[in-house]
């Protein structure tokens, strides 16, 4: 057979099938450029030298394995469906004469002319848009660097090695599955599967078992810590229970419909009904996916936009003051600092110089000691032990002297009393123990005025203890215990004076002070300067992080939207084709035009919402959980999370109604014959 006639066989089969081969095509255009994009920005951060590259490398390698294995995954299921939909025609060719091997040609043929387009088209469009989605992620971290962008050939080369190898394998997948198939087998492969299926109840309990166990993990998980692996786990059970429930619950929910003579015995919903019977374990398989990807998109979008827009709450909630330092109080200081103290005096000056030398005006200064140890919290006492960070407890102790200062407020402690604050999962009682020295609780403070962050991701008790040497007891306490029970290696935990404050003046002033401060304060040669943080050096940290996870959460929640409207629109192609027949001859027997699409409405509203609606319950009882993995980045802002989950159901719940809208009207321009 002449080698052109492949050629032309497939450049027609692609002309007459445009409705399936075109959505094939745009998708794979779209996911080639969605993967040069990534991989180019990549490529421009490792070789530019700017603040948050690293952190932006990071992410965006994580997010290019990501979307290049979904990329994949939606190749394969778009061609999966086009050898579907192609299987008559196989096998008519096979009838008329041609072999195995010369259909497999022009398959190959079919998906070489549309792998070529799509890389392509998807190569140069991702060129064309990938400086402004760097200059995009760029303006999202805050950064004015400037440095020229240019075409990178390394992304190139890795974009074309992984689709090229894709639309490979999809050719040898297709020609074995060719290989495979009997020109009678070719003929009738799209009418199997249409045997009733039955009701498997023991799967439909085992799938609403596995949500409900997915669901008590999400909803229970009560630490920030454990919630990341809890988080997986809960997945798991919920991915099996969507799958079982759909598979098995779905039939045995038709079935009882059927049982129902008020319901069934309908006219519109007998067709729906009886026609949806028997495709429902492919059916159901299929809006399972939906489901799943939908809560994907959900969980992905709406966690990733809660923590760019917290950015700003979350560096504070951080940093409660612009400028926050620290200074260990080591025990042998005592006779080094003379009064026992440091010297407020001589660190006061420095930092003035400082604040004048760069513009800045410093307010607000507030001095203070504490102490701080990591232990646990067992029957109102505070052990040390073998600790991990998901069951530990913060304790941070302060000197009643420095509270009044900062509150404004007086208050009298007598030696073994002190005032309490403990955050809501730490029941307070009368007394609190530490490492066996007891204290009685005078009070509950309702806040603490102290510049600290209250993160809420681990369990935190604050004392106000009545003077200097109280903190000291209660740090030598804690060392001698750390000292004794340690076997090979202890250290002595040390209490720290701490000096914070805010700036006022221009950003790149506060910037400038913030970077050079460390060397302004050792030429004091106070002792033991610890810690220098500056809230304006420090945010670009967050903003590398956030940003950066926010670009990459938009890229990859519009990867898995792609993959959900792909799947929407295929599945409505592949139902139109099954049910065509059905519905010519309801047609022939008399149903009307408009009687016809009732009917088609029904059934696709019986089926195509069923996935959204519950991918909302799975993002509600996964709120929880979430919102505990949110609070290790230092979202703590319930009210954010709950605008912006509830702003993306209702965008993708939209953008899932447009795309059932247009999928409708294909399915019913494929059933309804004039």
């Amino acid at each position: 057979m002449n080698k052109g006639l492949y050629r032309k066989l497939a450049l027609n089969n692609i002309k007459k099938n445009m409705n399936t081969f075109l959505p094939f095509s745009l998708s794979g255009i779209a996911m080639t450029a969605m993967f040069y994009m990534l991989y180019s920005i990549r490529v421009q951060a490792d070789e530019n030298s700017f603040f948050g590259a690293r952190t932006m490398r990071e992410i965006l390698g994580f997010g290019i394995v990501v979307c290049g294995i979904f990329a994949v995954f939606v190749l394969f299921y778009t061609n999966s469906f086009l050898m579907k939909r192609r299987s008559k025609e196989f096998g008519l060719y096979s009838i008329l004469g041609m072999e195995k091997k010369h259909i497999a040609k022009v398959v190959f043929w079919e998906i070489a002319v549309v792998g070529i387009v799509s890389i392509i088209a998807g190569l140069l469009a991702g060129m064309l848009f990938s400086r402004l989605m760097f200059l995009i992620l760029l303006k999202m971290l805050r950064l004015n660097t400037e440095f020229a962008f240019g075409i990178s050939v390394t992304a190139l080369f890795y974009t074309f090695v992984l689709f090229a190898g894709a639309f490979v394998f999809i050719m040898v997948a297709n020609g074995i599955r060719v290989a495979l198939l009997k020109p009678m087998d070719l003929m009738r492969s799209e009418q199997t599967g249409e045997r009733e299926p039955k009701a498997k109840w023991l799967m439909a309990v085992l799938g609403i078992a596995s949500l409900v166990t997915g669901y008590y993990l999400a909803v229970t998980v009560d630490n920030p810590i454990k919630a990341i692996g809890t988080f997986f786990i809960a997945v798991l059970f919920v991915i099996a229970g969507t799958y079982l429930v759909f598979i098995s619950g779905s039939i045995a929910l038709l079935k009882l419909l059927k049982k129902s003579k008020n319901y069934y015995y309908q006219k519109n919903h007998f067709i729906t009904v009886s026609g949806m019977m028997y495709r429902m374990k492919q059916n159901a398989a299929g809006l399972a996916t939906i489901c799943i990807l939908s809560t994907a998109v959900l969980v992905v979008i709406s966690g990733t936009v809660s923590l760019y827009i917290g950015t700003d709450e979350s560096i504070r909630n951080r940093y409660p003051k612009d400028v926050m330092t620290s200074y260990l109080y080591e025990a042998d200081m005592e006779e080094e600092l003379g009064g026992g103290h440091y010297d407020y005096s001589v660190l006061t000056p420095a930092i003035m110089r400082q604040a004048s030398k760069y513009h800045v005006k410093v307010e607000d200064i507030e001095q203070y000691y504490s102490f701080y140890d990591y232990g646990k919290w067992e029957n109102n006492r505070f052990v040390l032990g073998d600790l991990s960070f998901d069951d530990g407890v913060e304790l941070e102790v302060f000197m009643l002297e420095d509270y009044e200062t900062v509150s404004g407020e007086k208050t009298a402690l007598q030696e073994g009393e002190v005032l309490a604050w403990a955050s809501d999962d730490i029941k307070l009682g009368d007394t609190i123990d530490i490492v066996g020295k007891q204290y009685q609780i005078k009070s509950v403070m309702e806040k603490i005025p102290f510049s600290v962050s209250i993160d809420g991701c681990t369990p935190q008790i604050f004392l106000i203890v009545p003077d200097f040497e109280t903190m000291k007891e209660i740090r030598d306490t804690i060392n001698a215990s750390y000292k004794e029970n340690s076997k090979d290696f202890y250290y002595d935990n040390c209490i720290s004076y701490n000096y914070n404050f805010d700036l006022k003046g221009k950003a790149e002033d506060k910037e400038a002070f913030g970077t050079n401060l460390r060397d302004a304060i050792d030429k004091t040669n106070i002792a033991h300067l610890c810690i220098v943080h500056c809230i304006d050096i420090d945010q670009k940290d967050f903003y590398s992080i956030y940003g950066s996870l926010f670009f990459v959460g938009i890229f990859i929640g519009t990867m898995f939207l792609i993959t959900t409207v792909m799947i929407i629109y295929y599945k409505q192609i592949s139902e139109g084709y099954d049910d065509r027949e059905r519905f010519e001859i309801l047609q022939k027997v008399g149903m009307s035009r408009k009687e016809v699409k009732s009917v088609i409405r029904s059934q696709i509203v019986l089926v195509f919402f069923l996935p959204i609606l519950l991918a909302v319950i799975h993002i509600c009882f996964a709120f929880n959980i979430i919102r505990k993995m949110l609070l290790l980045l230092e979202l703590t802002n319930v009210a954010l999370f709950i605008g912006c989950t509830a702003a993306t159901v209702a965008i993708f719940s939209i953008v899932y109604a447009t795309v059932y809208s247009l999928t409708a009207k294909t399915y019913y321009r494929i059933t309804y014959s004039n």
